[in-house]
This record gives structure tokens, C-alpha cells and sequence, in this order.
């Protein structure tokens, strides 16, 4: 539940460093908390401040590991030494080394600047930023934000300022100052047997990784939703005896909880039959100052997503769960495969890696001066990998370290986050398997069915859908008026900009709290084969467009983003 930044000088440290570091972290926490005290240490050439500590993080020798191990690994502050299985950040140092070592899938992610005589690591561009001083930037982001909703693959909203890829270390070598990143390679290869040989070590897997996690439920907490991620999860825990005063929470809409069908009604049937506790957090739009809301959306995720349908509430649900002693959540981020995918579109869409020239409103980008988005070379399908395996690397390449570690970052000033399914092991096994079982996550739901007592499983979200949430007629007024500065005509064209003010549209409330409606198109998408869904979905590429209030959202983030970072709030 912490947010740190680390230093590294050539030279003594100034005499302010300790001051400033305090600084920095009073203005990268929350402002709806009272956190607990900042922990900053400064010696002669290493310093590092902790945000909002708790006992969950672990600290030696001017090293830290934010998050959690899923083994023994006594040696995990030593760099070079091997990396932990786990869900981390790690940050390890000796005399001669700094190494910043990222888990399977980068699911926190770490930031790095480094110029002659100054290293700075952290796991907030933000804290950097104030750092460091000054702010340049990054317009390539631009194109990124406009068509996935995410900055893009490793970017950061400054050029000075980068990211440590999945699996990997970065290692600064403190005598001559150079620095080397190392990366385990992401590769999906199948093992030539038996769907019974894959679903018997896939599941030993698993339970092997659930034997070695020891939650304290006093004060870790599983949200349920009704899909099999987190019913997985439950399942294990259940399996080896340790639902003990296991306490689960969901959250959505008011109105959710009335839909038999939906995450809201089952996942409290499912804590029911478990008989485990289970609350219920609502995310309608709060009642505070809408510009606070939206401030405060912006300053916990760094403006790195723009998944604003789940916090709608203010963060009242995190602020809720840190007052009450929580300390960790337990997440159902996976990657035992997703949708079917049948061409280069639908298995680029699936994983969120979405161009600009995919979208008939965004298709003619650059007429507007917004920069080229290309597709980094190792975002490409390789040579002699499958559609399919392609699809679900990018899920595991740029899905989770980009877009899911963004969702993390959202919380992680609130609680700690485990992610006990991106297991490097797990993950390992499930990129063996053949692609028929990675298919709408074939093999994972056969197992989790078969662990699972007979309740259904969810067909609807609790959540607003996110085009929904930014149509309330507050959020428009201040994309709006965002969209209409001085200052959003010198990062985008006039045209680009009344293009989208003139397509804005405001739902009515009922609406704008519906998570799903129901209508033909649903029922359509729920009972038509996957295939021809994707065959559909790829005649009709040309016909593909952003919704223009998401788009009008996306482009506020940019121009916030680029005030809030500029101004160094």
C-alpha cells in the first residue's frame, strides 16, 4: 500500500534531500486520507522516501520489495541474485550496484532517470518528476491515450523518464555509471501432449503457488466478482483450508445488485455458499465538487488510464478499506488466454493494442498534428507464432505491464496488491499450452468449474460501462470547457477539438448508472459463436469508432495531465 522513490548520487547528497524527499511523497498521497507517517532515510549517497508504509513492505540494506514473494527467497536485496516469484516491485542495492527488478509481467511498475551524477528509481512518474524538476513532454504518448485509453507501450508522460520492462532487471553499475538492462524474453511455445497432461500441470501449478502464499485475513481482503478469475482464487484458498475469516467486497452500481445475471448478485451468492463475508461498495458519481473527483482520479493513477467508471465514487471504497485496517487486496489479473482471435485486427484489439488508424473518427490522426503511433518492433508478430499466441503475448507484454499495472497504481496508495495468478510459474505453464486451450481461457474455467459449487456465473458487469460514466452532464461540462481553453489549442488543432466538443452527448442519470442495458445487440453478443462474432467485427473494420465522449475524456487526460505535471502539483 505504498509508493516509494530511491536515489543514487555519484556526489554527497545535499543537505535539503531529506526535506525534499518529504516533499515529494506529501504530494504524491491522497488527499481523502490521513496516511500513516512517510518513511524517509538519507545517507551520504542513497536515499529513498516510502509513502504511506505498512508492515507488508520489506526493507534491508537500503533495499525495498513493494508487493508480495510467493516464495522463500532470502537472498531477493542481493542484485544480481535470482529473481523471487512474486508480484513486486524490488529495488536492491549494494556498494557496487543498484538493480531494479520487475516481476513475470511488470505489475507494478518501476521508473528510472538517470543523467551524470543522479539516479533516481521510483514506482510514481509524478515523485520523479517533482524530484527532478522541470517537465518535458512526452507527445508520443498522444496518439497512445486517443486510441487505447493507456500511454503506451513503456512511455511515460516525460521523455527523461522510462520503464523497466516485464521480467527484467536494470542494473546501474556505480563505478562507471553506465546502465544495462537485462530481459527474460516473453515466448509462447506449445508442449506437444494431451489436453489431460496440460490441465493436470497447470493445476498442480496452481496449487503449489496457493500452498506457498500465507495471507493474514485479518487484514487482506478478496474482491468477488461473478467470472472465474476471482472465483478461481477463492476456490484454491478454499482447497488448502484458508478461508478462514476470509473476507470478500464488490463493487458497482446501486442498481447492479438487482440483476440476477450480474457480478453484484452473484459474487454475494457466491460469498453465501462459501460462507465467507462479503460487502458491497456502490460507484456512483460521488457527491463532491466534480473537479475534485476527477483531480483526484488524475493524481492517484498518474493519468496513465482512463478507466474512470470504478472511481466515480471518489475512492471511497479505498479510503474505506484503509481506515478499516486493510492492508492488501487479493487481484484476479490472469493470463491463461483471452478471446478467439481470427486476423491481425482482432488480435491487436483483444489485448487493448489499438491504433488510431483503426478508428473511422480517429483515422486521419495526423491531419491534426498528432504525432505517429507506430507499434513497437517487439509488439510485432514474430516469425512462426501463431495469431493466437501473438494475442495473448501482447497480454502478457503490453495488456498487464501497461494498462492492468495502470488499474494497480490507481489503489496502490491505499492497499497493497497481490496478484497470485501472474505467478511466474503460472504464467510459464500457460504459455505452453496449445492455443485451443488458451481460447476464451478453455483449460482455466474447466478447472475453476470443476472446483466450484454450482452457482452461475455472471454475465454482466456491476460497474458503469466507462463511455456511460463520462456522459453525466457534470463530467461533460468540464471535458467541455477543458476541450475550449487557450491551453488545449497549443497541444491540439482547433478542428481536432470542435470535432469533439460538437459529437458530445449527455445520457440521461438512469443511463449513466446502468452497467449493461439490455438490448439486441447484447443478447446478439452473448449467444453468437465467437467466430463469427470476429467475422463480423473484421468486415466491419472500417465502420469501427472511439465513442466521442470516451475520446473527449482521453483528450482531457492529455491536457490535465500536461498542467498538472508542468506545474508540478
Amino acid at each position: 500500500m505504498a509508493k516509494t522513490i530511491w536515489i543514487c548520487s555519484r556526489k554527497e547528497l545535499p543537505r535539503d534531500t531529506e526535506h525534499k524527499m518529504h516533499s515529494v511523497c506529501d504530494k504524491i498521497t491522497p488527499d481523502n486520507i490521513t496516511p500513516i507517517p512517510h518513511k524517509v532515510v538519507t545517507n551520504t549517497n542513497v536515499a529513498y522516501g516510502i509513502t504511506n508504509p505498512q508492515d507488508t513492505l520489506i526493507i534491508k540494506d537500503n533495499s525495498l520489495m513493494l508487493g508480495m514473494l510467493f516464495e522463500e527467497a532470502d537472498n531477493w536485496h542481493i542484485p544480481g541474485e535470482k529473481h523471487p516469484d512474486g508480484s513486486y516491485a524490488i529495488i536492491r542495492n549494494n556498494d557496487d550496484f543498484c538493480e531494479l527488478v520487475t516481476d513475470a509481467v511488470a505489475s507494478r511498475t518501476i521508473w528510472y532517470y538517470k543523467n551524470d551524477d543522479l539516479f533516481v528509481a521510483s514506482t510514481s512518474q509524478r515523485a520523479i518528476i517533482l524530484f527532478i524538476g522541470g517537465f518535458d513532454f512526452n507527445q508520443r504518448v498522444i496518439p497512445w491515450m486517443l486510441a487505447t485509453g493507456c500511454i503506451g507501450p513503456q512511455y511515460s508522460w516525460d521523455k527523461r523518464i522510462n520503464m523497466v520492462p516485464p521480467d527484467s532487471a536494470v542494473i546501474l553499475n556505480k563505478h562507471d555509471w553506465s546502465i544495462q538492462t537485462k530481459q527474460n524474453p516473453i515466448v509462447f511455445e506449445e508442449v506437444k501432449k494431451d489436453n489431460k497432461f496440460h490441465e493436470e500441470k497447470l493445476k498442480q501449478t496452481m496449487e503449489s503457488t496457493f500452498n506457498s502464499i500465507d495471507f493474514n485475513f485479518s487484514d487482506w481482503v478478496l474482491p468477488l466478482s461473478g467470472g472465474y478469475d476471482s472465483r478461481g482464487i477463492l476456490c484454491f484458498l478454499k482447497q488448502k483450508g484458508k478461508t478462514d475469516n476470509l473476507k470478500t467486497v464488490t463493487w458497482g452500481l446501486k442498481s447492479s445488485l438487482k440483476q440476477r445475471k450480474n457480478d453484484a448478485y452473484i459474487a454475494k451468492k457466491l460469498a453465501d455458499t462459501f460462507n465467507v463475508s462479503h460487502q458491497y461498495f456502490y460507484t456512483n458519481l460521488s457527491d463532491e465538487p466534480t473537479e475534485k473527483i476527477l483531480h483526484r482520479f488524475l493524481i492517484n493513477g498518474e493519468g496513465r488510464l482512463d478507466n474512470f467508471a470504478a472511481y466515480m465514487d471518489g475512492f471511497y471504497i479505498w479510503k474505506a478499506l484503509f481506515e478499516s485496517g486493510v492492508k492488501g487486496i487479493i487481484r484476479g489479473d490472469e493470463g491463461f488466454g483471452g478471446k478467439e482471435v481470427s486476423s491481425t485486427l482482432t488480435a491487436r484489439l483483444y489485448p487493448g493494442l489499438g491504433l488510431c488508424s483503426d478508428y473511422s473518427n480517429l483515422k486521419e490522426y495526423r491531419k491534426y498534428n498528432i504525432p505517429e503511433q507506430d507499434i513497437p518492433d517487439d509488439l510485432l508478430q514474430r516469425e512462426n507464432e501463431s495469431l493466437k499466441q501473438w494475442a495473448d503475448r501482447l497480454n502478457h507484454e503490453f495488456h498487464q505491464p501497461v494498462s492492468l499495472a495502470a488499474l494497480s497504481d490507481l489503489k496502490l496508495s491505499y492497499v497493497e496488491i497481490a496478484n497470485p495468478l501472474l505467478s511466474k510459474k503460472i504464467l510459464l505453464q500457460a504459455r505452453k499450452l496449445p492455443d485451443h486451450l488458451r481460447n476464451n481461457k478453455t483449460l482455466y474455467k474447466k478447472i475453476v468449474k470443476s472446483m466450484s459449487p454450482k452457482v452461475p456465473f455472471a454475465t454482466r458487469h456491476a460497474e458503469a460501462l466507462l463511455p456511460n460514466s463520462v456522459k453525466q452532464k457534470r463530467i461533460v461540462d468540464l471535458i467541455k470547457k477543458e476541450l475550449e481553453s487557450d491551453f488545449a489549442k497549443e497541444i491540439f488543432s482547433k478542428e481536432f477539438l470542435n470535432q469533439i466538443i460538437k459529437n458530445l452527448k449527455i445520457a440521461d442519470d438512469q443511463k449513466s448508472n446502468e452497467a449493461k442495458p439490455f438490448s439486441i445487440k447484447l443478447l446478439l453478443k452473448q449467444i453468437l459463436p465467437v467466430s463469427i462474432k470476429n467475422y463480423l467485427k473484421d468486415r466491419a473494420s472500417s465502420k469501427l469508432s472511439i465513442d466521442y465522449n470516451l475520446l473527449g475524456f482521453r483528450t482531457f487526460i492529455v491536457l490535465k495531465m500536461n498542467k498538472l505535471l508542468k506545474e508540478q502539483i
